[in-house]
C-alpha cells in the first residue's frame, strides 16, 4: 500500500509539473521546475536512506546474499545507481526510446539476473507509459480507439513473448536469449533514428 501511494504521489507531482511547464509563463516554468527538482532530490534521499536501512537490517540478521544479488554496501552505491538512472531517463526523453533499452545493460553491469532485469525494465516502462497516458488524458489528446487496439495488441504480444522465453529457458537452461533479444532491440532502435531522419 505504501509503495502504491508513493508511486501515485510521484504521478501527481509529474502531472502537476507538466501542466505548470505548459503555462507559457517563464517565471512559473522556472519556479515549478526548481520546486519539482528539490522534491525529487528529497524523495531520492529518502529512498537512499530506506534502502540503506534495509541492507543494514539484512546484514544484522546474517542474510546470505546470492551471487547475483544487487548488494549496496554504501549509500554512495545507491546514489550512483540513482544518478545513472537519471542520465538514462534524460537520454530516453531526448531520443524517445524506451527506458529499458538503456537501463537493461546498466542493470546487467550490476550482475542482475537477466530475467530479473527484464521484469524490472517492464515495471519501469509501465510506470513511464502510465505517466504519459495520464498526461495525454488530462490534455484531452488521447485517442481511446487507438489506445484500446494498441493496448490489447501489446498485452497479447507481451504474454506470447514471455511464455515463449519461459519455455525456451526451461528447456535449455540458458537465459542468454534475453540478452540477444535486448541487443537486437538496441541495434534496431539505433538504426531507426537515422532512418527516420532520412525518411
Amino acid at each position: 500500500m505504501k509503495r502504491s501511494m508513493y508511486i501515485l504521489m510521484n504521478f501527481c507531482l509529474l502531472i502537476i509539473n507538466g501542466q505548470l511547464q505548459r503555462s507559457g509563463n517563464p517565471t512559473t516554468c522556472w519556479a515549478s521546475g526548481a520546486v519539482f527538482s528539490l522534491i525529487m532530490i528529497g524523495l531520492t534521499a529518502y529512498q537512499v536512506k530506506r534502502v540503506s536501512k534495509i541492507h543494514e537490517t539484512k546484514r544484522e540478521h546474517g542474510y546470505k546474499y546470492h551471487v547475483k544479488d544487487m548488494e549496496f554496501k554504501t549509500s554512495a552505491d545507491i546514489i550512483k545507481l540513482a544518478i545513472l538512472c537519471m542520465i538514462a531517463a534524460i537520454l530516453c526523453g531526448c531520443t524517445g526510446i524506451a527506458g529499458g533499452m538503456v537501463l537493461g545493460p546498466l542493470f546487467l553491469t550490476y550482475n542482475m539476473v537477466p530475467k530479473v532485469m527484464s521484469g524490472t525494465n517492464q515495471y519501469i516502462t509501465m510506470i513511464a507509459a502510465l505517466a504519459v497516458t495520464f498526461q495525454l488524458i488530462a490534455l484531452g489528446e488521447l485517442h481511446f480507439g487507438y489506445a484500446i487496439v494498441f493496448g490489447v495488441t501489446t498485452v497479447l504480444a507481451a504474454m506470447t513473448g514471455i511464455k515463449a522465453i519461459n519455455i525456451y529457458t526451461a528447456k535449455s537452461g540458458k537465459q542468454s536469449i534475453i540478452l540477444i533479444l535486448l541487443a537486437i532491440c538496441l541495434i534496431a532502435a539505433l538504426l531507426m533514428l537515422p532512418l527516420k531522419f532520412l525518411m
